[in-house]
């Protein structure tokens, strides 16, 4: 099963949307003549259309602020379109310009069945202000067809599919001006009539690549597609259609470009530990934001609070011109168990997320750990150390979440739990240690970490006290 996404408006989608009560356009130059290749609704509600001729706009909407088409920020906006669709299926090819292909069949049981998988995809389209047109098909020819013409029912069966086709005007076929008009003058209008013409005078009359395209279509003929590979490292950027005085103005794209990193985490199984935020600026070194993570994570959310967070209290030495993201440090992710008796778990934040955003917030100076001393006193085995990623996991000794600064003695009854754990060290300074600590139980159901002097084994002390 196939999922076309037809992004009809992808040049002016790339437009600030703050500039919306303005009509813009994109203009196409195709040899001496200059149409406009897409439009603002602003521009349209005054008769603004695709392939009007730009003094004709002109006349239409004087103010009409127009911009040039950049086929390469094209190209790179639909790159990072792919990337976003990753998300969704293993399986996606870009037809560029405008157009991106995902084999969707083994996501279904994943994203609950179609219908969630297509309001999920088309909420995070309009997150990221792309306007989009889906087609749902068995075949890849037959998905670009219906969502090129705004055909947004899904169509799953074969039969289904060859009754639809048979609506579809010929004008929406992928075919030269010079093959259509021949169609047209022929007095054929829709694929039904196609259809009925034989294969070999189809191919006599209007050449091969029309029965090729036709027979795609329904399925006869073959029309392998060729997966995008995400790359090894992830790098992406967007030009600013405007100078960004402050950072404020950068959620938008930021939240793009997170997209397209969550395609990429998921495409290759692995979350990000350390993600560079570059900002660009005319005649300045550029400014990179490095945001470290204490574990590795590939939640887009939890990766864009963290920015903003970081982002907001940056200072600018000048405005941004141009947005890039670069993974840094790339790793395996932490999976959680799941309860047997449970189909799903809400997950809640982790600690980890909330230390990353404490981070992001104080600075990384301000968060403080415990890290085990070179020291057997209790009082001594501990140290303070900045919040970083541990290594390896430490093995705690069963130890007291409460240590008393001070031991006090204790004055009732209770029962020893564990055999003595014997501690001598100091030897060497004023606070000479020669004890053995026990834990102990009272009536009550508290738990103490209690130690008796070697040197007067009829007294207990309380040293901690268990949670």
């Amino acid at each position: 099963m196939w999922l076309a996404l037809h992004f009809p408006q992808l040049p002016i989608d790339r437009q600030d949307r703050s500039s919306a009560d303005e009509p813009r356009a994109v203009v196409l130059q195709e040899g001496p003549r200059r149409r406009i290749m897409a439009c603002n609704a602003c521009a349209a509600a005054h008769g603004v259309r695709a392939g009007l001729a730009l003094k004709n706009a002109y006349a239409l909407v004087p103010d009409l602020i127009t911009s040039d088409f950049d086929e390469l920020a094209q190209q790179a906006h639909l790159e990072q379109l792919t990337l976003w669709a990753l998300q969704y299926s293993s399986r996606v090819t870009p037809e560029p310009p405008d157009l991106i292909l995902l084999e969707i069949a083994a996501s279904l049981t994943l994203f609950g069945g179609l219908d969630k998988l297509l309001t999920r995809l088309l909420g995070e389209a309009v997150e990221q202000h792309v306007r989009v047109s889906t087609g749902v098909a068995p075949t890849p020819s037959a998905a670009t067809l219906f969502a090129r013409a705004g055909m947004h029912q899904p169509i799953t069966t074969d039969t289904a599919l060859t009754q639809t086709l048979a609506t579809v005007p010929i004008t929406y076929l992928p075919l030269d001006e010079f093959t259509l008009k021949g169609l047209r003058q022929s007095g054929i209008r829709t694929l039904a009539e196609l259809y009925k013409i034989p294969p070999a005078a189809l191919t006599r009359r209007f050449g091969s690549a029309c029965t090729d395209k036709l027979y795609k279509l329904d399925g006869r003929l073959p029309e392998p597609k060729i997966s995008y590979q995400a790359p090894e490292h992830f790098y992406q950027a967007v030009d600013l259609p405007l100078e960004a005085p402050d950072t404020h103005a950068l959620a938008f794209l930021l939240n793009r470009l997170l997209g397209s990193l969550g395609g990429f985490l998921k495409a290759r199984d692995l979350g990000i530990r350390h993600l560079d935020i570059i900002l660009f600026h005319h005649r300045h070194t550029s400014t990179r934001v490095a945001l470290k993570f204490l574990d590795a994570t590939a939640n887009t959310a939890h990766l864009y609070r963290i920015a903003t967070e970081r982002l907001g209290a940056l200072q600018l030495d000048a405005p941004v011109i141009r947005l890039a993201l670069e993974s840094t440090e790339l790793a395996s992710l932490q999976r959680a168990g799941r309860d047997l008796f449970q189909k799903s778990q809400s997950q809640a934040a982790s600690i980890e997320q909330v230390l990353d955003k404490l981070v992001a917030r104080l600075g990384k100076d301000a968060l403080y750990t415990a890290l085990p001393g070179d020291d057997h006193r209790p009082e001594k085995a501990w140290m303070s150390a900045l919040l970083e990623r541990q290594q390896a996991p430490i093995q705690w000794p069963a130890r007291p979440v409460w240590l008393l600064k001070t031991p006090v003695v204790l004055s009732e009854n209770v029962q020893l739990q564990t055999l003595p754990e014997r501690i001598e060290n100091g030897w060497w300074d004023e606070t000479d240690v020669r004890r053995d600590y026990f834990i102990a139980s009272t009536k009550g159901g508290a738990y103490y970490w209690v130690y008796r002097h070697r040197r007067d084994s009829s007294q207990l002390w309380i040293h901690g006290l268990f949670a």
